[in-house]
């Protein structure tokens, strides 16, 4: 498969003087930018967890949950460009790039796109660009892909220091309570726990963070919780007498709301200690 950096043979293909300090190499090789745009902003991380909001091309709203490598760029016009860049023209040349490069729009507006690069899948959103003349607009992408894990937690000492302990490696389908495939590990980790401790009980506690409406969110922490008391029963083999399970939506958050990490450390499943 082309990239998607040969599809687009129609953008810039060099970095703008102008660019942010720091944010000359934000932009993943396979991409590159509309010409006279430089980068006003950038935000990278190895990994992060990002929900894209999108009205798909049945006109209706979808939320797709995405966790891997992150980068977010704001790209501001530059004054001396003389070409009258639409919001229309913006969307129009992404999407030329991403359906030659065999990837494929998810967006009614054509918004939202996933594709492959180098054997990753890739999500990214085009946003704010949607003027006559737009003088800027912000790219975020995701690159899924499972998160190197550099800290092993000792359960035991967890529980017995604070009661309870925070998992992040149980993850589950967009606004489901469906266990994805790579929460095994974590899930593994309970179960060897409690069979190393065979008169503890415990409760799953399913968490959210404040995104949707929070009647819904209760729902949707109760049902999470339940399916990983279940799955302790079913591949664990644990006797459901010592499992409880229940959820708390956004009641509890251990950071603010405010930012996509905060929000990402809000979505948990904490063991807690009967």
């Amino acid at each position: 498969m082309k990239s998607l950096l040969i599809a687009i043979t129609f953008f810039s293909i060099t970095a703008n003087a102008q660019d942010k300090a720091g944010c000359e190499n934000a932009e993943p090789k396979y991409m590159t930018r509309m010409p006279g745009f430089y980068i006003r902003s950038c935000e990278t991380s190895e990994y992060n967890s990002y929900k894209y909001s999108y009205i798909n091309t049945k006109d209706k709203r979808e939320y797709k949950e995405v966790s891997g490598r992150f980068i977010k760029i704001s790209y501001t016009k530059d004054p001396k460009e003389a070409r009258l860049f639409s919001g229309v023209q913006i969307h129009a040349n992404y999407y030329n790039a991403v359906t030659k490069a065999k990837g494929e729009s998810l967006a009614l507006n054509k918004g939202f796109y996933k594709m492959k690069q180098s054997g990753k899948t890739v999500y990214f959103q085009i946003e704010n660009a949607v003027d006559t003349d737009d003088l800027g607009f912000e790219i975020i992408i995701v690159e899924a892909e499972e998160m190197k894990q550099d800290i092993e937690v000792n359960m035991s000492e967890g529980i017995d220091r604070d009661g309870k302990i925070a998992l992040y490696g149980i993850l589950f389908d967009v606004n489901k309570a469906t266990i994805k495939p790579e929460s095994e590990k974590a899930l593994q980790t309970v179960i060897d726990y409690l069979n190393a401790n065979p008169t503890v009980k415990i409760y799953v506690v399913g968490h959210t963070d404040n995104t949707g409406v929070f009647a819904n969110n209760i729902t949707l922490s109760k049902d999470r919780a339940l399916a990983v008391k279940n799955h302790l029963v079913t591949k664990g083999k644990i006797n459901p007498a010592r499992l409880g399970s229940d959820g708390v939506a956004s009641l509890c958050p251990v950071s603010a709301n405010t930012t996509e990490e905060g929000k990402a450390l809000n979505r948990r499943v904490e063991i807690v200690k009967q």
